[in-house]
């Protein structure tokens, strides 16, 4: 494959500031509802993986938890085996990473039952 090929592949344009306002926006959005469902603390994240169904914060949509299933999946796989978190116990690396995303996880089974 050419330069040329490779570039008709896509609709290639610059980056606007357009596009940085959109990114901040859909990362203020995931880490909304990411406080929402998980909480600030250790004991709050126990709590809702504890919890008998999930509560699902309103104005949040099916899309919404698969964007964050999304991140917390790679949180999970970059925390397995990434050297910049070698510093952290290896239980808390994966432990808390793998509550989290068992709890987003059953927030999109929930939600695709409705």
């Amino acid at each position: 494959m050419d330069e040329a090929e490779f570039d008709s592949l896509a609709d290639w344009r610059p980056f606007e500031r357009a596009d940085a306002g959109r990114y901040e926006a859909a990362a203020a959005r995931c880490t909304s509802l990411a406080v929402a469902r998980w909480g600030k603390t250790s004991g709050q994240l126990q709590r809702q993986l504890e919890a008998p169904h999930p509560a699902i914060p309103a104005g949040f949509e099916l899309t919404d938890f698969r964007k964050l299933e999304q991140w917390a999946q790679s949180m999970t796989s970059a925390c397995s085996g990434d050297p910049r978190f070698s510093w952290l116990p290896r239980t808390l690396r994966l432990s808390e990473w793998q509550a989290r995303l068992e709890i987003v996880r059953r927030a999109i089974e929930y939600l695709e039952r409705q």
